[in-house]
């Protein structure tokens, strides 16, 4: 019987050796302490397979795949999965295969799945996925607080404005404390910490990964994430994908007493039973 969970990153921007591959996407897959295996999106291609392939991951066995939200470079390599023998159940918020667009100087780009998603079952606002792992989607937004979501819409000429509201995280229950891990983090990392103290009764968590999508964000952003992070007691702050490199050096230089590493595809993460 396992004694610890495993967090593995199968597909980031980055990644930390020449065996493992790199894309604009996110993928991760998550070993509960009772061994069943669990997926965190699929990046943009089906990349994730082969650096699941590298790192030891059988894929096709996951019990469920949960979706962050509904753009391409989280979905994109549901087809290559399925393709692979997966056969277990798909969790998303039912806007999750919404089309989407974002705002370009070039012109309106599609952001939104590259095919239509698979049947699903619908997450939301906590959906307990397995024993030790729940889902929070519907996150609430305070006025004024940072969020990422400027030149989103669900039509190509930008009239019905899309604030994410898919925009979903997990929370790992772990002997360390609960850890949560990110797609995106559309909502501001702010608001989804406080969302699952609300929800959940969380009073700090020991670790957070994942995207927190800082890359274009200006320094009120940088400044509001290091206090949710220093108020939420977090002691190991893995960033990556959206983040941006050179906003989580200003980030890291923001915070005291927490760990700060950055995510890259290969990587591993543990944490106690």
């Amino acid at each position: 019987m396992p004694t610890q969970f495993e967090i593995a990153i199968l597909c980031d921007n980055e990644s930390c050796a020449p065996e493992f591959g790199s894309e604009w996407g996110l993928s991760m897959a998550l070993t509960l302490a009772d061994g069943a295996l669990w997926l965190w999106d699929t990046g943009k291609t089906g990349l994730f397979l082969k650096n699941a392939v590298a790192m030891g991951i059988d894929v096709a066995r996951a019990q469920g795949l949960a979706l962050s939200h509904g753009h391409y470079d989280h979905t994109g390599g549901i087809s290559a999965l399925l393709a692979e023998g997966f056969t277990g159940t798909i969790h998303a918020h039912p806007t999750c295969a919404s089309d989407r667009w974002s705002a370009d100087p070039k012109g309106p780009r599609h952001i939104g799945p590259p095919t239509p998603l698979p049947t699903f079952v619908p997450a939301g606002p906590i959906t307990k996925l397995a024993p030790g792992l729940t889902m929070i989607t519907d996150i609430p937004r305070e006025q004024g607080r940072f969020q990422a979501v400027q030149g989103f819409s669900y039509d190509r000429d930008g009239r019905q404005p899309d604030n994410v509201p898919d925009d979903a995280f997990l929370v790992l229950d772990t002997a360390q404390g609960p850890v949560a891990v990110l797609g995106c983090c559309h909502s501001g990392l702010a608001n989804s910490l406080d969302c699952a103290r609300d929800r959940l009764g969380i009073a700090s968590f020991h670790a957070v990964l994942g995207g927190l999508h800082l890359y274009k964000a200006d320094t009120n952003a940088l400044e509001e994430t290091a206090d949710a992070l220093h108020r939420h007691g977090v002691c190991l702050l893995v960033a990556g994908h959206c983040t941006g490199a050179d906003r989580f050096q200003d980030l890291r230089g923001l915070l005291r007493g927490c760990k700060t590493e950055y995510m890259a595809a290969g990587r591993r993460y543990t944490f106690r039973a």
